[in-house]
């Protein structure tokens, strides 16, 4: 039996992602898995001029990878003072005057009848570990929120990658 044998040659393969998902949704999706978590820990005390000593802060940002099935996370890491943060949410609010609502206090200075005392004050155990609190509380409200980020995006960016940034 003699039957003839016809070649076609192949179509190309073309890969399209369609799982249902709009632009939007997989953009919203993008975003959230990009910041996990941010920690501010490890003060360090240091010593300035004329005998001041002040807190250096090390805030560690969680970036997880974008792909939904991956559990890789890395992270930055940047060492701050508290004058860094003040600065940062000044900045922050004249960015972002619709959003001033949304932009979270810093835990509060010295209070002025404590002013005499400083040192002791600001280097205090207890007081560290409050303003620590309080600035894990801004960061991971600025970091996390959405609109926040979508609006002061290359702020918080530059903010983050200061010197001494360190990636792990």
């Amino acid at each position: 039996m003699n039957q003839k044998i016809s070649v076609l040659t192949p179509e190309p393969i073309k890969l399209v992602e369609d799982d249902g998902v709009d632009e939007a949704t997989s953009s919203e999706n993008e975003w959230k898995s990009s910041f996990q978590r941010v920690y501010v820990s490890d003060c360090t005390i240091v010593n300035g001029e004329n005998g001041t000593k002040f807190a250096v802060w090390k805030v560690t940002m969680i970036l997880q990878n974008s792909q939904e099935n991956t559990a890789c996370c890395s992270s930055v890491v940047t060492y701050m003072r508290y004058t860094d943060f003040a600065n940062f949410r000044d900045v922050l609010l004249q960015r972002a005057p619709s959003q001033h609502t949304e932009i979270p206090n810093l835990p509060p200075k010295v209070k002025w009848y404590d002013a005499w005392r400083h040192q002791d004050v600001n280097l205090n155990k207890n007081w560290l570990a409050r303003r620590r609190q309080g600035l894990e509380f801004f960061l991971n409200h600025v970091m996390l929120n959405r609109d926040l980020f979508d609006i002061a995006k290359e702020l918080i960016l530059e903010f983050m990658d200061k010197k001494g940034s360190e990636d792990h």
